[in-house]
């Protein structure tokens, strides 16, 4: 993959549909796609000749729409104005309608405005952060990204660029905090905003061995710095459905700790799952299961629970961005889930 794989990116003109390198803060939702697409930039799968390319990149991004007070429907006009634009213009999406074409939609606004060129969801290939089945999503066709935390780029001139926040964060706690006692069965916080996270709240809220934190609107990163102790000595760490997704960024965020994630949601394709095991360092549970779950986690063999959680530790580089690409890091498990999609018809 690495010596073959060519990818060809569209130019980008219109700064409010596409990426732009002046782009100095990458924040939640966003921060998987602009890694992306810093890391397609620079690395090696880049080709200027389309003729050669593989796959070819439509570098759409939502992000400079987000907060625009605009016309109706203006966000889904400019998104299906500048992809039919790139049809006229060029005629690598005609042979195969975009079958061999992908983007990023890592937000609901992307959603909604691609959902203006039906082709765009049906045909190309989209990665997509926290993917669910009743949100466009096609498993085997699409693909799912992980999500990371917000992070911020330093002023310029400054020639060291910060690891993802979820490299850091571990590396800032003392010694005993980093081979921590995990007294605790498990840990989740955030918001109850769906069924599943308001059933644990009437199963578990309070009892000794679970650290259960209900929090309104609070953001990820807030939660790693408030919980950061409590994520340390807790065996596993709950994934639960939200109102649209499985805890945005949990399941990275319990791997950099070496929490094992317990993942609870009826419609979410895994990160991975045709390459990684998740049954060997994950604990897959049914959104109904929430008054067993207690039970489930504590009928787990002391050592099956070790071997779990050091698979979680192995695994936990996959899941890893950097801003310049490294290799078996998401960037390069993302890239071969696109390599393995390429065997479309070539003309």
């Amino acid at each position: 993959m690495e010596k073959d794989l060519k990818v060809f990116v569209y130019p980008g003109g219109n700064p409010k549909t596409c990426y732009h390198s002046i782009d100095k803060k990458l924040k939640s939702n966003y921060a998987s796609e602009h890694y992306f697409f810093m890391n397609l930039r620079n690395g090696s799968f880049l080709t200027e000749n389309p003729d050669e390319a593989h796959l070819f990149f439509i570098p759409l991004s939502c992000q400079p729409m987000e907060d625009q007070d605009a016309l109706p429907r203006y966000k889904e006009m400019v998104i299906q104005n500048y992809v039919r634009a790139l049809t006229i213009k060029y005629p690598y999406w005609n042979r195969t309608l975009g079958a061999d074409h992908f983007f990023v939609s890592c937000h609901g606004i992307g959603n909604r405005a691609t959902a203006a060129f039906p082709f765009l969801l049906k045909n190309a290939i989209r990665l997509v952060c926290s993917p669910s089945y009743d949100s466009n999503y096609i498993p085997h066709k699409d693909v799912s990204l992980p999500q990371i935390l917000e992070l911020s780029f330093p002023p310029e001139g400054d020639g060291m660029w910060n690891d993802s926040t979820m490299e850091s964060l571990p590396i800032q706690l003392s010694p005993v905090e980093t081979h921590p006692s995990r007294t605790k069965l498990c840990f989740w916080a955030g918001s109850p905003n769906s069924e599943v996270r308001k059933n644990l709240r009437v199963h578990y809220k309070g009892l000794e061995e679970f650290e259960i934190h209900f929090v309104e609107n609070v953001k990820r990163a807030l939660v790693l710095d408030t919980f950061q102790k409590e994520i340390h000595r807790s065996k596993f760490c709950i994934c639960p459905r939200g109102k649209t997704q499985v805890g945005g960024v949990c399941l990275a965020e319990s791997m950099a700790f070496g929490c094992v994630p317990v993942i609870m949601s009826d419609y979410y394709d895994l990160p991975f799952n045709d390459i990684l095991d998740w049954n060997a360092f994950s604990v897959i549970l049914k959104e109904h299961d929430v008054p067993i779950m207690g039970e489930i986690l504590k009928g787990i063999p002391e050592d099956m629970f070790e071997k779990m959680r050091q698979n979680v530790l192995k695994v936990s580089k996959y899941f890893k961005w950097h801003f310049r690409p490294v290799k078996y890091d998401e960037f390069h498990m993302v890239m071969y889930e696109l390599w393995k999609r390429r065997h479309i018809i070539r003309y």
